[in-house]
């Protein structure tokens, strides 16, 4: 009886473990990821050029925030460039 409580527990154990496998994710995930990561980097290069569009073309760019949550059908490099440019003229002005 020992044995079989000990088998039931640790096959309960192993369907536990391999229910959260990233088997488990859908390929949408993945152009989701590759989308804001082209939206984050149009936020940094935006950024830094808005901040130089105040401060002067020979200025250093600070360090960039974190990139925001994109707005629903903005999250293309352009839209982040836009959004960033915005906020780093806003940030250079302060």
């Amino acid at each position: 009886m020992k044995k079989v409580f000990i088998n039931v527990s640790i096959l309960i154990g192993f369907i536990t473990l391999t229910a959260f496998t990233t088997s488990n994710f859908k390929s949408s995930n993945l152009t989701e990821i590759t989308s804001n990561s082209d939206f984050c980097d149009g936020w940094e290069d935006g950024y830094c050029e808005g901040w130089k569009d105040v401060k002067g073309s020979l200025s250093l760019c600070p360090l960039t925030p974190l990139c925001p949550l994109p707005a629903i059908g903005q999250d293309t490099y352009k839209g982040g460039y836009n959004r960033g440019f915005k906020a780093g003229s806003r940030a250079a002005q302060k």
